[in-house]
């Protein structure tokens, strides 16, 4: 008898355990389903507080390496301000465009990772790499100057010629 009781017992708590846990997936399911979901403005604003942040730090990083030469650091902030008023015009009037594409990677990823090789080098690496490093620099001031431009005077034709160069030159280093 004692046998059967602890079974109905065990049966019992199986039952109770499983709607437990329906009940709790029903619960899961309902707060999956009223959380919010992001508007394309709102996908657009995370990713240039995303680009933001990181320009934010290759600011950081460049006011904190006291060896960095302040034309450098001029040319820098120079290309940061670029992108800065470049990318939310771009986003908002050419959302699908390569050269949106190009220029959101270059304030995301390619100016910040080429200013952070530089700067972790020795002395003496840094003197044997700084022709490279000012062209690249002087490349990317060349770009995010006539992106500004081009976004603020709306040369779609120009637009066009650049998005084409900027994913040629770039695309083994950004993607």
């Amino acid at each position: 008898m004692n046998f059967v009781i602890i079974i109905i017992a065990i049966i019992i708590a199986a039952v109770i355990f499983f709607m437990f846990q329906i009940n709790k997936n029903k619960a899961e399911k309902k707060s999956i389903n009223k959380a919010p979901i992001q508007t394309k403005e709102q996908n657009h604003n995370t990713e240039f507080k995303k680009i933001m942040d990181n320009l934010l730090q290759l600011n950081i990083l460049i006011r904190t390496d006291a060896d960095l030469d302040p034309e450098i650091s001029k040319t820098i902030e120079a290309i940061i301000d670029d992108l800065k008023a470049t990318i939310p015009l771009m986003m908002e009037k050419f959302p699908t465009e390569t050269l949106t594409y190009e220029l959101k990677k270059i304030g995301s990823a390619h100016l910040f990772n080429s200013v952070k090789e530089y700067t972790d080098l020795s002395e003496a690496s840094r003197e044997n790499q700084i022709s490279i490093f000012k062209d690249t620099l002087a490349s990317l001031n060349e770009i995010s100057t006539r992106a500004r431009n081009i976004a603020e005077k709306n040369e779609i034709r120009e637009f066009k010629t650049m998005a084409t160069f900027l994913k040629t030159k770039f695309q083994t280093n950004i993607d």
